[in-house]
């Protein structure tokens, strides 16, 4: 179950760009976005006493080769941008999903 987190950016955006941004993922690793999971943390960047249009995105799957992580990024960083956030921090996460437990 791929999770995606973003921090940085406002809601309305966020929720403006979901649908684009789970199936441009989907795509990508042949996942149905059914499967996936979408969050969005307040949070606000600064650099020199102004706020900074910055998103940081963190993307929690299982393994994947580093290629597919590029695409992924290099893929759903033109959605965020489209939306003036001028740079977009996209990191991934591997779970351990044998420790992974829905109850």
């Amino acid at each position: 179950m791929p999770r995606v987190v973003t921090r940085g950016i406002k809601k309305e955006d966020l929720k403006k760009l979901s649908t684009e941004l789970l199936d441009t993922i989907e795509k990508i690793i042949d996942r149905p976005k059914s499967a996936f999971t979408l969050e969005a943390l307040e949070s606000t960047s600064y650099f020199d006493g102004e706020e900074a249009p910055l998103v940081y995105v963190e993307i929690s799957w299982k393994a994947r080769p580093t290629e597919v992580c590029k695409e992924v990024a290099e893929a759903i960083t033109p959605l965020f941008k489209s939306k003036g956030y001028e740079k977009v921090f996209i990191y991934f996460k591997e779970l351990d999903l044998e420790k992974e437990f829905v109850l």
